[in-house]
């Protein structure tokens, strides 16, 4: 609100001096574009002159995703246990199978041609405008003055593989590999510095955070992750669309740090695994697209500070793969694949996925709950149809997964609609 206030200031004063290019509700010029959709997608562009010389852009940017999911696990399934699982559960899940699975809410801007600043808020969705808030997703400051050269400072998404640096926006699945989101260290604060193009072909990421994962900003008292990438592009080379390939390293100085925030809220586990290794490779041709990760979890034995509490961790390594391909069957409507394979060297490395599967009823018990075992196994198949991209989609899949060494066989429906402006 404040940010709005002083651009509206700026423009009143005449600092900002719009040209007749000049875009948006600030502007005096709404409904751009050809069809209706673009019309309705043009109203969050508060802002928008790319000749101006202070600032170029402020729009309003947010998403919301919602699903239904049912299914069977080993004969029984009560999706209805998902409500009760976890605080944050509740926050999203609207009635029963029903839920909100990403509510965000933000801006973002461009000054000076070569600098941009945006960020958003995750929303609670179940209790009206009286716990609307839940936390920063991400708020960061970019110096952008070349695809060669991005800096970056802030809280942001660490995008470790292939499928995090994918926004949820645009992701193809409802949900991202196990192994994917087992080694994910969440929304950080630090310093990142990334770019592409160089020499044509490569690209390359480095960045610094804190490890812990807090509902604003971290401390910077708690261990450090650390994230290099090194890519190549070779969609000229191959003859195809796009084509970029790449290996990628993660060291994390506290895994299983956990820490209370705001003396209420407590936010993810840093992940037990100490270094992890991805290779990827992410290509498209005309209709055809196929995203390919491999990944592994070096594991950590030993014990971390959780809540307070010194916790003992014993987790093993695990490795993944995951590819997913997709094909365009006619004009907006999109067939999708996944399979995915995972192992652990310990008889209980791997747990289910945190949203639906771990709440079904009929599971084994373990020492890490009733949803541990050594393998994993699933295959996807999804319809997307797309009305206007990935800003407005729906999408329908299913898949059946096994957990091996554990007591887990089990399919899994969704449907939803991702809207994103």
């Amino acid at each position: 609100m404040r940010k709005q206030l002083l651009l509206l200031a700026l423009l009143g004063s005449g600092t900002i001096q719009s040209h007749a290019e000049a875009t948006g509700l600030f502007a005096g010029k709404t409904y751009v574009g050809d069809t209706t959709y673009d019309q309705l997608w043009s109203l969050p562009v508060l802002f928008k002159d790319e000749a101006n010389p202070i600032l170029q852009e402020f729009s309003l940017q947010g998403r919301l995703q919602v699903q239904y999911a049912d299914g069977d696990s080993n004969g029984h399934y009560d999706i209805e246990d998902y409500q009760n699982g976890s605080a944050a559960n509740a926050q999203s899940v609207w009635d029963d199978k029903f839920e909100a699975r990403r509510a965000r809410l933000g801006f973002k801007s461009k000054w000076f041609q070569n600098w941009k600043f945006e960020g958003q808020i995750d929303a609670d969705t179940t209790d009206g405008l009286d716990d609307f808030y839940r936390d920063i997703y991400d708020l960061y400051l970019t110096y952008a003055p070349s695809d060669a050269l991005n800096v970056t400072v802030g809280k942001t998404k660490v995008k470790f593989g292939r499928e995090q640096e994918i926004s949820s926006k645009e992701i193809l699945t409802f949900e991202r590999s196990l192994v994917s989101n087992l080694l994910f260290p969440g929304e950080l604060t630090g310093l990142m510095v990334n770019g592409k193009g160089l020499a044509d072909h490569w690209l390359y990421e480095l960045g610094i955070y804190g490890s812990e994962r807090s509902r604003e900003f971290a401390n910077f008292d708690q261990g450090a992750v650390i994230l290099g990438k090194v890519g190549y592009d070779y969609a000229a080379q191959a003859g195809l669309d796009t084509a970029v390939a790449s290996l990628q390293y993660m060291h994390n100085s506290e895994p299983g740090y956990r820490e209370k925030d705001h003396g209420v809220y407590y936010a993810s586990a840093s992940p037990s695994f100490t270094d992890s290794i991805a290779l990827t490779n992410d290509i498209t041709q005309g209709r055809f697209g196929l995203t390919t990760d491999v990944l592994y979890g070096f594991g950590y034995s030993g014990t971390a500070r959780q809540a307070g509490k010194t916790a003992a961790i014993n987790q093993s390594d695990v490795f993944g793969i995951s590819i997913i391909p997709s094909y365009f069957v006619a004009k907006g409507l999109q067939l999708v694949g996944q399979l995915q394979v995972a192992t652990s060297a310990d008889p209980n490395g791997l747990g289910l996925y945190g949203r639906y599967e771990k709440w079904a009823p009929v599971l084994k018990p373990t020492a890490k709950g009733k949803d541990a075992g050594n393998t994993y196994t699933s295959a996807y198949l999804g319809l997307n149809y797309y009305l206007y991209g990935h800003k407005l989609k729906l999408m329908n899949g299913i898949e059946f997964s096994h957990l091996g060494g554990g007591n887990y066989d089990g399919y899994t429906f969704l449907s939803g609609l991702r809207f994103s402006f």
